[in-house]
């Protein structure tokens, strides 16, 4: 079938938008003046031809239809060769303003005919009882070769003149092809052009479309109560960035590249189509069952999702004392920390962590916490390490970082004053350098490369409004924040903090502290002298990058020992299994060294080399497993820490037998068999009997800067005295990371 008549007003508002010309630009009447001279002669030089004719798709294997319907209508449109010879010889001419509108007008002519022919494929396709299913166009739905076979079907060379060359591009260049493929519901029409899935990103006229996606937080089995929640997104937008957008934050350690499988979701209506990414790390059932990633999820239309249990639910973040879980816990009497309320004077205390974020409300008078409050930090949402958030900022998303923080902010400071009716007198925060910069809104170019210069370091005073922006825009009063001043770009406030807060500033005597977090910052020295440096580790002792890994959550594996090749596990709050904390990493590697399952080249044993080490099933049946892969990632964090802690020894000069004491900060330290730690290689052995959890450091340095009234005073001579040594290049450093890459044999 050809058809030649159509009745179409080529649309002047397309036409100037598709060449960049709207009513406020300077040219716009010229460029006015020009279109409407130029039209009737465009009408003249438009042969408009639609080719339709139904044939197969089958031999084009289209393995995402496999077992579906093969048939097709193949659709031909083209304005004819003259319009575009007329826009060449108008730039050939030098005319080049009349070239852009005559193809300009071309396109938005070939557009129409493209919306008018919708009826005629619906009254052809519903003659045969046949609906379309897809509409497809070459190369991103089907190869090339298709237009050539759509113009072999329509015989379109015959009836419209139209040839295709070896590239399988037609002539004439203003002729596009659609092919539609069927099924037997004859009351399904997928038939428009889907923009989201359209390689040409600069086109005037794309336009995306919504859709709908409804939450659910219990995924309607009834286990708890349902709360489901219902947002747009647009089709181009993959799931994760809808939920950002919308403020619902999954954890993210690879930042969204799709090769760390914690972002899991589960669709349970509508279509969701799995990504390549998705077998990586969902068998065939699960794939069927509808769990996909996020961050390589696309929604074909309305859906309804469900959050993959929860999977920082219950998370337990560290605070000066101990393990909390959940959010706003008052301090009781029995606590030995009770504070009064009334008539007291307050001020908060808080540590801004790359994963967590916790703060605390402190009586000025009694000198104790009388609230606490705890969250993840959803910034995690862009990348567990500050690497993937400096990436993240620059990549435009810096803004999105810095409302996130304040966000979680102003929902701590809102917990803790009970709205306001509890006003501090001040805030103190400690914070590494790049959450400081995000917080801040400095621009984070500069850290992520040499000679990473930070944009500020030293101490920052600042307003509760000033600082949380909008987020507080509903919180009556104002009080003054300090944030703690840094050191250098990788080590920053929060070790500043931990520094002051274990009196380094009056230490004779030599002692460490290190941070075993993502960062893995650490500072050698006493009053008179400190060395500090920051070496990658990585996620892992957090439960990032391992197969199973997750954050500590009630269900996750924390304490493990091996019998006979066989694991018996201890999890978080005795929960059913769900995953492997970064103390249970450390756990399983102990174990395993100690039944000589693994090497001490880190090789696991052939029998658990390709199906790893199998700890038990989750609630949804899947293998929580320990595998090659995660063994290799304990091993680059535990050679990262160790090399960077023996490197800053060896540069003071001063030997294991004076340094007086090891501390162990952060929530994985907390937690840690020291032992074991010991065991693995990542603490030293000699050290072994001085080695002490400190709990959160920076914390507890932030309530010390809140009642002690030098302490600026102080801070800044641990400040004057400290000196980074930079690891980069450093080839005493790179010697002992290859060494301490191995196990230690006892």
């Amino acid at each position: 079938m050809i058809i030649k008549d159509f009745d179409i007003k080529i649309c002047k508002e397309s036409v100037l938008n598709l060449i960049d010309c709207y009513e406020d630009s300077e040219i716009y009447d010229e460029v006015l003046e020009e279109y409407e001279e130029m039209l009737p002669e465009a009408y003249k030089k438009i042969e408009p031809a639609a080719l339709l004719a139904f044939g197969s798709v089958e031999e084009f294997h289209l393995a995402e239809y496999e077992g579906e319907s093969q048939e097709a209508l193949f659709s031909i449109t083209s304005v004819g060769s003259e319009i575009s010879r007329w826009a060449t010889e108008l730039f050939a001419q030098g005319n080049y303003l009349g070239g852009m509108l005559a193809d300009a007008m071309a396109d938005d002519y070939l557009f129409q005919m493209d919306h008018l022919l919708s009826d005629t494929i619906i009254r052809l396709c519903r003659e045969r009882k046949r609906g379309v299913i897809r509409r497809m166009e070459a190369p991103q739905d089907i190869p090339m070769a298709a237009q050539k076979k759509a113009l072999e079907v329509t015989d379109g060379e015959a009836l419209a003149g139209i040839h295709i060359k070896e590239s399988f591009m037609y002539d004439p260049v203003k002729t596009t092809c659609q092919i539609y493929l069927l099924d037997e519901n004859s009351d399904n029409f997928k038939i428009e052009h889907d923009c989201s899935k359209c390689p040409n990103l600069t086109c005037k006229l794309r336009h995306i479309p919504d859709f709908t996606m409804k939450v659910s937080s219990a995924g309607g089995s009834g286990g708890s109560e349902e709360v489901v929640v219902t947002i747009t997104g647009k089709k181009d937008q993959t799931l994760m960035e809808v939920l950002k957008e919308h403020n619902i934050f999954l954890s993210a350690v690879c930042a969204g590249r799709g090769t760390c499988g914690k972002c899991r979701i589960r669709v349970l209506e509508g279509e969701v189509k799995p990504s390549a990414e998705d077998s990586r790390f969902f068998d065939e059932d699960e794939i069927r069952a509808g769990f996909r990633l996020a961050c390589r999820a696309y929604a074909s239309g309305d859906c309804t999702i469900t959050l993959d249990c929860g999977q920082e639910e219950g998370f337990a973040v560290l605070t000066d004392f101990g393990e909390e879980a959940g959010r706003g816990k008052t301090l009781q009497a029995e606590d030995g920390n009770a504070g009064d309320y009334e008539g007291g004077r307050f001020g908060i205390a808080t540590d801004i962590g790359t994963t967590t974020i916790a703060m605390q409300l402190v009586n000025l008078t009694s000198k104790r916490a009388v609230k606490t409050y705890t969250a993840m930090n959803r910034q995690r949402a862009y990348g567990a390490d500050v690497i993937s958030r400096i990436e993240a900022s620059t990549n435009g998303k810096g803004n999105e970082l810095k409302e996130s923080i304040q966000e979680d902010l102003m929902s701590g400071i809102k917990d803790l004053t009970e709205n306001g009716k509890i006003l501090p007198e001040r805030m103190v925060i400690g914070a590494n350098t790049t959450m400081v910069h995000l917080l801040m809104g400095y621009p984070c170019e500069t850290l992520g490369v040499f000679p990473f210069t930070p944009v500020n370091l030293e101490q920052i005073t600042t307003d509760v409004k000033a600082l949380c922006g909008k987020s507080a825009n509903d919180f009556d009063g104002s009080f003054e924040v300090n944030i703690y001043p840094g050191i250098s770009t990788y080590v920053g406030g929060d070790i500043t903090a931990g520094m002051y807060a274990l009196n380094f500033q009056n230490r004779e005597k030599v002692s460490v502290l290190i941070d075993l977090g993502t960062n893995g910052e650490m500072a050698v020295g006493n009053k008179d002298k400190i060395y500090v440096a920051s070496t990658a580790a990585g996620p892992a002792f957090e439960g990032g990058n391992i197969t199973c890994g997750t954050g500590s959550i009630p269900g996750a594996v924390c304490k493990v020992e091996i019998h006979d090749g066989k694991a018996v596990t201890e999890t978080i709050q005795d929960k059913p299994i769900s995953g492997i904390c970064g103390t249970g990493v450390v756990e399983i590697t102990y174990g395993l060294l100690k039944e000589e399952l693994i090497d001490e080249t880190g090789l696991l044993d052939e029998e658990y080399f390709e199906d790893g080490f199998y700890l038990g099933e989750d609630a949804q049946g899947r293998t929580i497993g320990f595998y090659q892969k995660d063994v290799r990632e304990i091993q680059l964090a535990k050679s990262a820490v160790r090399a960077g802690l023996e490197t800053l020894i060896l540069r003071y000069g001063i030997p294991y037998d004076e340094i007086e004491t090891v501390y162990i900060a952060g929530g994985f330290g907390y937690q840690l068999d020291i032992k074991k730690a010991v065991g693995i290689g990542l603490l030293p052995k000699e050290c072994e009997g001085k080695i002490e959890a400190v709990g959160n450091s920076c914390l507890k340095g932030a309530i010390a800067k809140l009642l002690e009234p030098d302490a600026d005073e102080v801070i800044e001579k641990i400040r004057s005295v400290s000196e980074e040594i930079r690891l980069s290049n450093d080839k005493d450093f790179n010697e002992f990371y290859m060494d301490y890459m191995f196990f230690e044999e006892d």
